[in-house]
């Protein structure tokens, strides 16, 4: 796939271009996480600290052909999207642009989806102070990047630019389901990760001033796999929620829903705040849900200390499932209260809070230290708690200690 899109972008490059201008650029992060529980959340992040969270490395390449026509492959390496201890390398950019006028802006090949304000930045992290985007919001979306096309258009209205995004294209991506107790696949607690393929497209505005900056998407994605997905998790004669023998479908659609700000407040106080709603109607139904984050900075020098609070929440009805099965685990066989645990897995909840308190310092154009330190709260349950064996993601409390250093160059 990946020598097939660079065939296909060196063949849409004009013929006649002469002098090519390139710049290349890296960037990089070494991140520190560590947690005080013994069970894993962020599918990393524990008592025994870990590098996987949050380190990155990877670099770029402009081309500009001419006035009109440029191009830019960026790639990076980082721990694996469907492993959960390997480290791979991927291709996060490589497309073809072109601009017929000043204010449009075409580029073909593999983009990221312009969601959130720093989605598609989020592996520079000199190019925001938080330790860690908030996971409550930036996991609201099916897939990061896409293969395909999209066309800005640009205007200039009193001093604030305006910019309609339009976007369509395909990509590769992977669910996360965790069993605290067992698997589809094995009889011990594990991960498993579904490949799946998403369409997806939206609309985007952007509206940025001097210092402030407003986002507003609809975006709609269909995803589908060889296999279909569980449409539901039926109530079994036995009295059992049993999965095994769920309706299934190929395909589902998502539509998602983004809003995000960062404004310029009195005394040099900056304040972002960004939100993102997704409904899925399959068995899956926690993956239904909102999230939002608001936080406030105040850069002094070399310093920019900030706190933050994020909350993400599943339907009540997802919620209410996941209770159901859950608390159905009461049966004298050992191997069925397993065996409904992992249906209530599968429902896959979200209901959390994180405070967040931490700074950055900024070293010179290209170098950034940050320490955080955050405190997440569950209510019913989590499925970013790898919830330990015998036990559940709900009622819990975990303190995050983070400290990385990202370069850019």
């Amino acid at each position: 796939m990946k020598n097939k899109l660079l065939i296909s972008l060196s063949l849409a490059l004009p013929l006649s271009a002469g002098a090519i201008e390139t710049n290349w650029s890296g960037f990089a992060t070494l991140g520190y996480a560590q947690s005080n529980q013994p069970y894993r959340y962020q599918r990393w992040i524990d008592d025994g600290g870990t590098l996987m969270r949050d380190s990155v490395v990877g670099g770029q390449l402009d081309l500009r052909f001419s006035p009109q026509w440029g191009a830019a492959i960026q790639g990076k390496v980082a721990p694996a999207d469907n492993h959960d201890s390997r480290v791979s390398g991927s291709i996060s950019w490589a497309f073809v642009s072109w601009r017929p006028q000043d204010d449009i802006l075409v580029r073909i090949g593999k983009l990221r989806v312009p969601m959130m304000l720093n989605t598609e930045n989020q592996d520079v992290g000199v190019t925001y102070d938080m330790a860690r985007l908030p996971i409550e919001v930036y996991s609201i979306i099916p897939t990061v990047d896409f293969i395909g096309g999209s066309v800005a258009k640009t205007w200039l209205v009193n001093n604030l630019e305006w910019t309609l995004d339009a976007y369509a294209g395909r990509a590769k991506s992977y669910i996360r389901v965790y069993g605290r107790e067992i698997t589809s696949y094995a009889s011990y607690p594990g991960a498993e990760f579904l490949e799946t393929d998403v369409d997806s497209g939206g609309l985007v505005v952007s509206v940025r001033g001097a210092e402030n900056i407003f986002r507003a998407g609809i975006h709609e994605a269909r995803v589908s796999r060889s296999g279909g997905f569980l449409e539901d998790i039926p109530l079994a004669a036995g009295g059992y929620y049993d999965v095994a023998n769920g309706s299934r479908r190929h395909s589902f659609r998502i539509p998602v829903q983004s809003l995000g700000a960062s404004i310029m407040l009195p005394e040099r106080v900056k304040l972002l705040a960004e939100a993102a709603h997704m409904r899925f109607t399959g068995a899956s139904e926690g993956l239904s849900r909102w999230g939002a984050y608001v936080a406030l900075s105040r850069q002094w020098g070399s310093w920019t200390p900030y706190v933050s609070f994020a909350r993400t929440r599943s339907t009540g009805k997802a919620l209410s499932l996941y209770e159901s099965i859950d608390g159905n685990a009461r049966f004298p066989s050992a191997a069925l209260n397993k065996y409904q645990k992992f249906n209530a897995d599968v429902v896959m909840p979200y209901d959390q809070w994180t405070a967040a308190l931490g700074t950055s310092y900024r070293i010179g154009p290209g170098g950034m230290f940050k320490a955080e330190w955050a405190q997440t709260h569950t209510g019913v349950a989590s499925s970013f708690v790898d919830a330990p064996a015998g036990g559940d993601s709900g009622g819990k409390r975990i303190n995050i200690f983070s400290l990385s250093y990202s370069h850019s160059f």
